[in-house]
């Protein structure tokens, strides 16, 4: 059993998603009015995506573009994204802590099981991209090897799709890749972990608490998993 911390200084998530499509009878217009009502509370400031200028035919017709937002809310590093089948929250540059993250994930949840106007949950997922400025394929525990040599290169991506319990982890591993933060363009590596569940009907609106903090405990056991221990003790973790 990996020993998970608390904390890891300095913090490496560069952005923290939770993602909730869902399957609903209202019209895709209406969708984000009857939302934003509740969310307008806490996300004064909102903006109409590119997608939108898309004809509304080709977006509901499309299955590529089905789950994709329409509509982005700010509230300073908290974004909220609506499209006609998916909502989600994100914790972008600045990471305020699974404390308050996820409060305002469960707010987010609250709403949306308020609105009544979901009918099957179709997919719930949890990502978290963590950013490093080196090459992160010399701090893991994963190795690729080539004719039984360590391999190693300036860009490598490495890819794969986990079936954990009843969860499913995509996971993304990269080095030499370029990261905005705050402005500024930074050259390092990213572990990128998704963890989802699909078909949760409508119980996960009646069981959210669990399955967001089992989702969020499987995303840590992995991270903390694949970092090498002299890695890990150098970025001070506090248990």
């Amino acid at each position: 059993m990996v020993k998970i911390p608390k904390r890891i200084t300095p913090c490496p998530i560069v952005e923290a998603i939770v993602e909730i499509r869902f399957e609903t009878s209202f019209p895709s217009d209406a969708i984000f009015g009857i939302l934003y009502t509740k969310l307008s509370e806490k996300y004064k400031n909102y903006e109409k995506l590119p997608i939108l200028q898309m004809p509304e035919f080709i977006r509901l017709q499309d299955p590529e573009l089905k789950y994709q937002p329409y509509y982005k809310l700010l509230d300073d590093n908290f974004w909220v994204q609506i499209g006609s089948n998916v909502i989600s929250i994100s914790n972008v540059e600045t990471y305020a802590g699974w404390d308050t993250f996820s409060q305002r994930v469960k707010e987010v949840i609250r709403y949306l099981s308020d609105s009544k106007i979901v009918t099957k949950i179709t997919r719930f997922g949890i990502r978290y991209i963590d950013f490093f400025k080196l090459d992160i394929f010399e701090k893991i525990n994963l190795k690729i090897t080539l004719n039984e040599n360590l391999f190693l290169a300036e860009r490598i991506s490495f890819q794969s799709s986990i079936i954990k319990d009843n969860s499913l982890i995509n996971l993304q591993i990269s080095n030499n890749v370029n990261v905005s933060m705050n402005g500024i363009d930074s050259m390092g590596s990213i572990i990128d972990i998704d963890t989802y569940v699909n078909d949760l009907g409508l119980n996960f609106l009646n069981q959210e608490n669990d399955i967001l903090e089992i989702s969020h405990q499987k995303e840590k056991e992995l991270f903390f998993e694949i970092l090498d221990e002299k890695f890990l003790e150098s970025l001070s973790p506090e248990y």
